[in-house]
């Protein structure tokens, strides 16, 4: 698991009111604001994007939490789900504030893919990137807690022959009956219809994701959508509101703030990293679109 990936679990530990892992690929907190004030202020307080899926939701209280830069107000009993490609932040937790945090780790996901040939029912990405998150009826929430805890219990019989596929049966049991309240009363979301152009947005985003440290122009990602610079950033003002360009750059700040945050790694390593031409470039591209310096973000 990636080093500040690892810094970010052991800072929620902090936080947390309770928190149980399985080989620390399969996370769970619990953070109550009432007991912990602190959380409303420093819970993911900067853009990032995880190497996890991380699902929260919300016992009490509500929740303002950004998704590649959209924003969105979960209420009690919304469910809300972050896809590794996804740069989030929170930006508010109410003082009434109780949740739960469930993180799959990327490795877990990608040794669960290639181990399973269950036909497990998927919400496309765009799906999530329309609705990424989910209110609950009182009694379909609580009883997803109640699977959450019986997968926390099963992350201690670590005496049983089977321990691994048991917490694997479990969070199966969590998932399928996450799945079977969302699509009772979501039935138009099994076939959803994408138009050209949200296509074309969900693989920039996934192009953006894998290739952002890279690759720094338009014409890059344009060429392997097979699409003119100028139709790309048209399509993503129109579903986004925001340039291909600056979708770029957010994402080379979200990178670089990242990797400024891992004690071990230099200035000039980071600008290494984000190939950009040497560390005086890097510098003063970071300070254009933050107003500080690496080593003044490194210092808060």
């Amino acid at each position: 698991m990636e080093e500040d990936l690892l810094r970010n679990i052991d800072f929620l530990k902090k936080m947390a009111v309770s928190y149980d892992s399985f080989q620390d690929d399969i996370l769970i907190f619990e953070f109550d604001r009432s007991q912990n004030g602190a959380v409303g202020q420093v819970l993911f307080p900067a853009p990032a994007r995880r190497e996890a899926l991380t699902l929260i939701g919300v016992m009490s209280g509500e929740l303002s939490i950004t998704i590649d830069y959209i924003s969105y107000r979960i209420p009690a009993h919304g469910i809300v789900w972050i896809m590794p490609t996804h740069i989030m932040q929170v930006t508010e937790v109410t003082p009434d504030t109780r949740m739960w945090i469930l993180q799959l780790g990327k490795s877990f996901m990608e040794n669960s893919a290639r181990r399973t040939t269950d036909d497990v029912p998927i919400i496309s990405y765009m799906q999530l990137k329309k609705y990424p998150y989910s209110v609950f009826e009182p009694e379909e929430f609580e009883s997803l807690y109640e699977d959450l805890q019986m997968l926390r219990n099963k992350f201690n019989t670590r005496a049983h022959l089977f321990h691994e596929e048991m917490v694997k049966i479990y969070l199966k049991v969590f998932v399928l009956d996450m799945a079977d309240f969302f699509f009772k009363t979501r039935e138009n979301f099994f076939t959803p219809q994408l138009t050209r152009k949200e296509e074309l947005f969900a693989d920039f985003l996934s192009l953006l994701a894998a290739h952002c440290k890279d690759h720094h122009m338009v014409s890059f990602y344009a060429d392997k959508l097979c699409i003119t610079p100028q139709y790309l950033s048209l399509i993503l003002k129109e579903q986004s509101g925001r340039s291909a360009s600056r979708w770029i750059q957010d994402a080379l700040i979200v990178e670089a703030k990242r990797m400024l945050k891992m004690p071990r790694t230099t200035v000039q390593e980071v600008a290494d990293n984000l190939h950009f031409p040497d560390q005086s470039t890097f510098g003063k591209f970071f300070k254009m679109h933050t107003g500080m310096s690496p080593l003044a973000f490194r210092r808060l």
